[in-house]
């Protein structure tokens, strides 16, 4: 007798709203469409972002300040700033 397979845990999702530049939406879209054609079925930008989450989560500790805090700063001085500085 065959066993059967465990169904994987799914988790809640939550929506969000972000606001992207014209260039950061492009570029959304053609990720999206090139997991589609690698894939073999629709890749929403949702399972783009997840994925892109995924991976922050896998690099080490030092990974976000070495790579993504520039990545961030460059964000705030062209200017597309969402919220306030911490005082």
């Amino acid at each position: 007798m065959a066993h059967a397979k465990p169904t994987p845990k799914k988790h809640p999702l939550f929506p969000h709203t972000f606001t992207l530049s014209q260039d950061a939406d492009h570029l959304l879209q053609q990720l999206s469409q090139e997991a589609s054609d690698a894939l073999g079925w629709t890749v929403g930008s949702s399972a783009v972002i997840r994925a892109l989450l995924r991976y922050v989560e896998q690099q080490p500790p030092t990974w976000a300040s070495a790579t993504l805090h520039p990545l961030i700063e460059r964000e705030i001085a062209s200017g597309l700033l969402w919220g306030t500085k911490k005082k």
